[in-house]
């Protein structure tokens, strides 16, 4: 009996030792244990406003999402304040960078790519890059994507994205502001260089101005004097349209730049809108990205004509900058337009092209809208009712509007009345010249 038992304790024992043995063995197996997809890490210094975020920051991963399905994106702020926030006000929980960075490193993550959002290489952008660089070695690879403006052919871009979307303003006696950050870093030349760049484009009823730096308010109030203009149109010059552009810019407070022009004695119109809610700022990031993957030329960041769908060659017209209609043979084509708003959907669009004059008949999704605006929703509410463009319902009762157009590629201002609302909506619509059969672009 007592034989018996000693050789029970014996069994179990080794049976012990066979499951001690199992388990390290399995532990050390998790610990080696690398994740299967490669990371891009949008980094950006986030904001508050729920709205603005999802339309500029969530916008700008989309697309990067869309353009490589093979990375998992990911998201960082850099604002620990803004993180706080969000996190007390709306239970929404975001990784500042160290914490992505652990834990990447602590998944396994074996390449890793940071595409930052910030619009110049000052404080913040270099201040990240000494974050980030700090995990270089727990990773096979880690490489760093450039801010958006960042060469020469940046700016170029830039340049023509902003007085693209912005060209309904673009005319005798208004002067158009864009305002912008600033930073006491050497990057503030930043925005020297861009105001010569719209010079050079001949724009020159734009100008840049920031919050924080030079040139000051009272620069830009200086320059739109000289010009002679009599009204005045704001926009953020930041990813984001947040607190800076909300109070900053278009506030009530005597010292906003609002407030200040009016006091000046000019017509004033905010568009507050961020420039990542430009289709072609976006494609700046993506074209970044490309970059720090190893893929360049980056796609989009030079005229060389690309091959078409079906191997034919395409012209630069098609591949880089705005087409217009005068670009375009006679005819009616199906074309792909991407909206910034799920709520206001395109499900169709049929271009008409005749003599350079393009109209857009695109329908919609949904039933909430009787009649749109080719503009703001600010300037909708002063327009007169002939100006707005009714929805017509087609045959499968769905609402359709005929938009007279000007540019492909770029972005289009539309405002939305909403029935149920009794209100206009600002809407962003982007009419694409890649989905032309190959030769209709003539010029």
């Amino acid at each position: 009996m007592k034989q018996g038992k000693k050789m029970l304790a014996f069994l179990l024992a080794a049976v012990m030792v066979l499951l001690l043995a199992s388990c390290g063995q399995k532990q050390e197996t998790e610990t080696k244990s690398t994740y299967p997809n490669p990371v891009l890490l949008v980094v950006s210094f986030g904001t508050s406003y729920n709205d603005s975020r999802d339309v500029t920051i969530g916008a700008v991963e989309s697309a990067l999402r869309t353009a490589y399905p093979d990375y998992e994106v990911r998201q960082a702020f850099t604002s620990q304040t803004i993180i706080d926030i969000l996190a007390k006000r709306d239970n929404l929980h975001i990784d500042n960078v160290t914490q992505a960075m652990e834990k990447m490193a602590a998944q396994g993550v074996k390449q890793v790519v940071i595409q930052p959002t910030t619009v110049m290489s000052g404080f913040e952008y270099s201040d990240m890059v000494k974050e980030v660089s700090a995990f270089s070695e727990k990773f096979e690879s880690l490489s760093i994507g450039m801010p958006l403006l960042s060469s020469d052919n940046d700016y170029t871009r830039l340049a023509k994205e902003i007085t693209g979307g912005t060209a309904q303003y673009d005319q005798a006696g208004t002067a158009v502001v864009f305002m912008g950050h600033g930073t006491g870093s050497d990057a503030n030349s930043t925005y020297t260089k861009l105001q010569q760049t719209l010079a050079s484009q001949g724009h020159s009823r734009y100008f840049i101005g920031t919050v924080e730096a030079t040139p000051t308010l009272a620069d830009v109030m200086a320059d739109v004097k000289a010009s002679g203009a009599t009204k005045v149109v704001l926009l953020p010059l930041m990813i984001v349209a947040g607190d800076h552009a909300n109070n900053d810019m278009a506030g009530n407070e005597p010292d906003s730049w609002k407030m200040q022009f009016k006091s000046a004695g000019y017509d004033v119109e905010c568009v507050i809108k961020g420039l990542a809610q430009m289709y072609g700022v976006r494609q700046m990031f993506v074209d970044h990205a490309a970059a720090a993957m190893g893929l360049t030329p980056a796609a989009g960041t030079t005229d060389t004509a690309a091959p078409a769908a079906d191997g034919s060659a395409q012209t630069p017209a098609q591949t880089a900058g705005a087409v217009q209609g005068s670009q375009i043979a006679d005819g009616t084509y199906t074309i792909t337009v991407d909206s910034d708003s799920s709520m206001f959907k395109v499900t169709n669009c049929e271009l008409k092209v005749e003599k350079g004059a393009m109209t857009a008949v695109v329908t919609l999704s949904g039933q909430g809208y009787d009649k749109l605006f080719l503009g703001t929703a600010e300037a909708a509410g002063a327009a007169e009712e002939s100006q707005f463009i009714p929805a017509v319902d087609n045959a499968a009762g769905e609402k359709t509007y005929a938009l007279p157009i000007q540019l492909l590629d770029t972005d289009v201002a539309c405002a939305a009345w909403s029935i149920k609302k009794e209100t206009w909506y600002d809407r962003t619509l982007v009419f694409h010249s890649a989905d032309l059969p190959a030769g209709v672009i003539t010029k």
